[in-house]
């Protein structure tokens, strides 16, 4: 057989086998990313264009998806937000198990498209208000989605905790959210301190003493000063709120007095 013969035959072969394997892979990255149905990746197909998409489907994805994040900042430097979402889905597609496009896509739609759209001299304050809110809903899906598709990562909930502080001023699902964070591996330790903060922020000040007290109560001496400071002026100030006793207090009443054991 002549070697150009045999050329075709092994791609022919190849496109018989990659056919099916292409299909349970868009499948598969659509379960993963819970909410993108298997038909919405043959539209995405059609937005990627013919290069990007003989890239993916070569094994070239993570080079695709920051091809496609590239024009996204074009997209973004004009403003043109529907676009901008567009290629926020194509690159979660097309990589759902990089935290860093669901983490900054979020931040493109609940902050930039939403502040945007919230001071659009073209549209009612109604319009706006309702316009800037559906951007932030849309910011808190992807992040969601995100979570399902990543649960280990901690920077995902630790986002989410900081839209919903934020942009939703929910300061409730916010201390859920870092308490989430704070369970997974590699989580910045100063998150212990913002379920304390969002706790206080939600008027939940009894909890949030509790919160804190028993932080307080697991300091290591090896710990940064500055931390277990920050942590004591909070509970010095819930103490007041809540009007406890002296004898109830970590931090009874009077200058110079040590905290109560």
């Amino acid at each position: 057989m002549k070697p150009t013969t045999l050329a075709v035959a092994l791609l022919v072969l190849w496109a018989a086998v990659k056919t099916p394997w292409e299909h349970n892979l868009d499948e598969t990255q659509s379960r993963l990313i819970h909410g993108m149905r298997p038909e919405i990746s043959a539209e995405m197909r059609d937005q990627l264009g013919q290069g990007l998409t003989l890239a993916a489907l070569g094994g070239f994805r993570s080079l695709a998806a920051t091809m496609v994040w590239l024009s996204l900042y074009e997209a973004w430097s004009v403003q043109e937000w529907p676009r901008v979402r567009t290629n926020v889905d194509l690159a979660v597609l097309l990589q759902p198990r990089d935290p860093f496009y669901w983490d900054h896509g979020a931040w493109h739609l609940a902050w930039n498209a939403s502040i945007d759209a919230a001071q659009n001299p073209k549209r009612g304050p109604l319009e706006r208000a309702v316009e800037s809110r559906r951007w932030v809903d849309a910011g808190r899906d992807l992040l969601e989605r995100g979570i399902r598709a990543n649960p280990e990562k901690f920077v995902l909930h630790q986002r989410l905790g900081d839209l919903y502080w934020h942009r939703l001023e929910d300061f409730s699902q916010a201390a859920e959210h870092y308490r989430a964070a704070l369970a997974l591996p590699g989580a910045p330790e100063y998150l212990d301190r913002f379920v304390g903060y969002a706790l206080q922020r939600a008027g939940r000040t009894q909890e949030a003493y509790d919160y804190f007290r028993n932080l307080w109560n697991k300091r290591h001496p090896d710990d940064l000063p500055v931390r277990w400071e920050r942590v004591e002026r909070e509970l010095r100030k819930l103490e007041e709120e809540l009007n406890l006793p002296d004898d109830a207090r970590l931090f009874p009443k009077g200058t110079g007095r040590k905290p109560a054991t």
